[in-house]
């Protein structure tokens, strides 16, 4: 029985003896004691100091135009932390499709700070408007991303509108027969950022020297095989608001079908006394 409590003893000792050698203070020399200091130091996140203003944007008509803006980091790991695949700049407005840079190149590096240069592409058709808006972006090699997105910018109007062809031809009109339709429509093709509501034509007589067909007897439609559209009339111009709208936007077009009544003429080629005027506004 002595035995057995000697060995439990002995075990208890032992236990208590490790714990304090565990826990034991480190001793001091001479009461100098030294201790050792670490720390672990947090990223430098980067900061975008600014981005460029006053940019105004002048579009090129049925086309892309280039844009260019600069905008400029700071980080206090060096410009070398930065991570120059990630930048990018967004030209964004409500409404309209976002405009995203092709390319950042860094440029000007200079201790904590770099200036990208970003390119982006703008199409003929966005919107012209002045609160256009930058958001500008970079991220560093710990993955950690900065914004800016306070600086606007300016899309000036460009007013552009073609036809692909300039003639509203009958072949073979009938006479003394009413609603014929041209041999083809003239397609108005909206190459730029503006919205048209409003047509206004002015159509002339046409003749063939001697005989008139006049110009109250044609009518313009937006519909093929309907001549129930806008009555013409001779050196005046019939303003077309019902029917006719020409939205900007990517690949926006009107088509323009002519019609006529044709009177008992004699045969022969006809042509109008002037060339018919189509006035294209935004109201």
């Amino acid at each position: 029985m002595r035995i057995k409590t000697t060995i439990v003893l002995g075990i208890v000792l032992a236990i208590a003896l490790m714990a304090f050698m565990v826990i034991a203070d480190t001793e001091c020399t001479s009461r100098d004691c030294y201790v050792n200091t670490t720390l672990t130091v947090g990223n430098a996140n980067p900061t975008i100091t600014d981005v460029e203003s006053g940019i105004i944007i002048t579009l090129t008509a049925e086309s892309s135009i280039t844009s260019n803006v600069l905008f400029n980091v700071t980080d206090g790991n060096g410009y070398n932390d930065l991570n120059d695949s990630t930048a990018q700049c967004l030209g964004y407005k409500s409404g309209e499709a976002d405009r995203t840079s092709s390319s950042c190149t860094a440029q000007d590096q200079s201790g904590n700070d770099l200036r990208y240069n970003c390119s982006v592409d703008f199409q003929y058709y966005d919107d012209d408007a002045a609160d256009w808006k930058w958001n500008c972006s970079v991220s560093d090699n710990s993955l950690a991303n900065v914004s800016n997105a306070t600086e606007t910018f300016t899309v000036n109007a460009l007013n552009y509108v073609d036809v692909d062809t300039s003639t509203f031809a009958w072949a073979s009109a009938t006479a003394g027969t009413n609603d014929q339709e041209a041999d083809a429509s003239i397609n108005l093709d909206n190459g730029g950022n503006q919205d048209y509501e409003t047509a206004a034509v002015t159509a002339f007589n046409a003749t063939d020297g001697s005989n008139i067909i006049p110009a109250t007897a044609f009518y313009l439609n937006n519909i093929t095989s309907d001549a129930t559209g806008t009555q013409m009339a001779d050196s005046t111009a019939a303003n077309i608001t019902t029917w006719f709208t020409l939205q900007h936007g990517n690949s926006s077009s009107e088509d323009l079908f002519a019609y006529v009544d044709m009177p008992s003429v004699p045969s022969g080629s006809y042509s109008s006394t002037s060339n018919w005027l189509i006035d294209i506004t935004t109201t």
